[in-house]
C-alpha cells in the first residue's frame, strides 16, 4: 500500500512539474516569437512598432476584422487591446471604423502600409518553413501533435473561465 501511495504522489508531482514546465515553455517561445518578429522588423527599417502590433495586423488579414474576435482569438495576448488599435491607427497601419448601426462595435482594416507589413511577416513565416526540419528537426506530424495539444490546452482554459472551474 506504501508502494502505491508514493507512484501516486510520484504521478502527481511528475505532472505538475511537467504542466509548470510547459507554461513557462509556452509563455517563452510566444515571447520569443515576439522577438523574432520585432527583429526582423528592425532589420528592415520598421522600428515603429513591436511584435504584438506586426502580429496583430498579419492577424487582421486582408479583410476587415472586429476587435473583440481578435482578442477571443488571443491575438493580442498579454497586451493592452486599444493601446495597440490606437498606435496602430495613429501610425497609418489600420483603420478604425464605427458601425453606423450600433456605435460600440468597430471594424479594423489594414491601410496599405499595415498591408506592407502585414507582407512581411507573411514572408518571416514562409522562410522559417524551409528551415524548420533542417535547423530544428520539426516535421508536419510534430507540429500536427503540438496543435492538438495546445488546442486541447486553450479548450481547457476557456473552460475554467466559461464555467469557473
Amino acid at each position: 500500500m506504501n508502494n502505491q501511495n508514493n507512484a501516486g504522489e510520484d504521478s502527481a508531482t511528475i505532472i505538475r512539474d511537467e504542466y509548470l514546465r510547459s507554461l513557462a515553455l509556452l509563455d517563452q517561445a510566444h515571447r520569443r516569437l515576439l522577438e523574432v518578429v520585432k527583429d526582423d522588423l528592425d532589420r528592415d527599417g520598421d522600428n515603429d512598432l513591436n511584435g504584438v502590433q506586426a502580429l496583430l495586423l498579419f492577424h487582421i488579414g486582408e479583410g476587415d476584422a472586429n476587435p473583440s474576435a481578435l482578442k477571443a482569438k488571443g491575438v493580442y495576448s498579454g497586451s493592452n487591446v486599444s493601446y495597440n488599435v490606437k498606435k496602430l491607427v495613429d501610425g497609418g497601419y489600420i483603420r478604425q471604423e464605427r458601425s453606423d448601426a450600433d456605435k460600440r462595435a468597430t471594424r479594423l482594416s489594414l491601410t496599405p502600409a499595415g498591408r506592407a507589413i502585414r507582407s512581411k511577416v507573411r514572408s518571416l513565416f514562409e522562410k522559417h518553413l524551409s528551415a524548420l526540419e533542417p535547423a530544428a528537426s520539426l516535421k508536419r506530424e510534430d507540429l500536427a501533435h503540438l496543435n492538438r495539444v495546445a488546442s486541447r490546452l486553450e479548450r481547457f482554459w476557456s473552460d475554467q473561465i466559461r464555467y469557473r472551474l
